[in-house]
């Protein structure tokens, strides 16, 4: 039996309904005691094609960027699109470097939500993908590959991961354990070493930042 194929409009109207903006605005009001406003980002800008679904303000003058997912059904697993377009090979939203600080991952019949720190999430999807995506296609261990998403002209692959693991997974992101031969922090007091990122239009720039290496402090009498 073929599967129904997915509308993004009409995905879209349904997240952006007065029903399901009740919802989420309930939602951040618990989550968030110090929210000054909450702004839907609806329309098909930057920040939106950055994962920005909604923007939170706190008394603090802090903005928050949220990505928003809902779900129809109640499930004890979320879904995570690690690739959104099969036939361009564009990434799912799991494995794009979004512009966010939460992912709220809701359970609309439940009346519930799962807020996910972006960069732990991301840490943990990254160290964990392989075995996750495997788990997924063997559905093993509580874990799914469902049949690709059949949209207008391509598919999009998901994997579910069980709730309970994620959230472990993501707790334990918080924690991070340096080995004795990583290198040392920058000292504030040193002349700066070298940072290199690249910029929006591919060219890479380096800044410089006065880390060295645990060997090399032991040799300079650090450490």
């Amino acid at each position: 039996m073929p599967h129904d194929v997915h509308d993004f409009h009409e995905q879209k109207r349904f997240a952006e309904s007065v029903r399901v903006e009740a919802f989420w605005i309930d939602i951040y009001r618990r989550a968030f005691p110090d929210m000054v406003s909450c702004h839907l980002n609806a329309r098909d800008n930057g920040a939106q094609r950055a994962g920005v679904d909604r923007l939170i303000l706190l008394r603090s003058t802090k903005m928050l960027h949220i990505d928003e997912k809902v779900r129809k059904v109640v499930r004890d697993d979320i879904l995570l699109e690690y690739l959104s377009n099969d036939e361009t090979q564009a990434l799912g939203w799991i494995e794009k470097d979004l512009t966010i600080d939460y992912l709220a991952y809701a359970m609309l019949p439940a009346l519930r939500c799962y807020l996910f720190p972006w960069q732990m999430l991301r840490r943990a999807w990254l160290a964990h993908r392989e075995r996750w995506i495997a788990y997924g296609r063997r559905r093993e261990r509580g874990f799914s590959c469902p049949p690709p998403a059949r949209n207008k002209g391509y598919r999009t692959h998901s994997v579910c991961v069980p709730i309970k693991t994620l959230r472990e997974v993501v707790s334990a992101a918080h924690v991070i354990q340096l080995d004795p031969g990583d290198p040392l922090p920058p000292d504030p007091a040193s002349p700066l070493k070298q940072l290199a990122f690249t910029r929006d239009g591919g060219a890479q720039q380096s800044f410089d930042f006065g880390g060295v290496s645990r060997q090399s402090a032991r040799r300079h009498g650090r450490g």
